[in-house]
């Protein structure tokens, strides 16, 4: 029988998934108010997907 592992929460600004969406959320609405759309927004959420399974790949602690 494996012996649980005792993780220690880490702050919520030391979230690399948080920052990840906060800044793509920026991103967003920069393009919706500003000049128009670098990236089509239908590639935009595909990259955003893709971005946020890598970090819940490699999270490790949860969030205090």
């Amino acid at each position: 029988m494996e012996t649980p592992v005792l993780v220690t929460p880490r702050k919520w600004y030391s979230s690399k998934t948080l920052w990840a969406n906060t800044i793509a959320a920026v991103a967003g609405l920069i393009q919706y108010f500003g000049p128009g759309f670098l990236i089509p927004p239908e590639e935009q959420g595909a990259i955003l997907v893709v971005v946020n399974i890598i970090l819940r790949i490699v999270t490790k602690a949860p969030l205090a």
